[in-house]
């Protein structure tokens, strides 16, 4: 009986995580790496999702102008 509660604990405590963990926005360093290339641009509605894809497009091996052009237009 023990062992029952206390998985079910376990598993509670493990969902309740990985629900936080979906609903967190973008990191400060990813907003900031952002801005970076896309100074004027209105990040306040940046899910998370966004931010993960934007942050591999400036990681990309594209040369700078095709980088700034790509954040840019992802942002319109």
């Amino acid at each position: 009986m023990k062992r029952i509660i206390a998985s079910a604990l376990v598993a509670t405590a493990a969902f309740a995580g990985a629900a936080s963990a979906m609903t967190e926005g973008p990191s400060v360093s990813e907003l900031h790496t952002i801005q970076n290339y896309a100074p004027t641009a209105d990040l306040s509605g940046l899910t998370a999702a966004d931010a993960d894809h934007l942050v591999a497009i400036i990681q990309s091996s594209d040369n700078e102008g095709e980088k700034r052009f790509n954040v840019r237009t992802f942002l319109k």
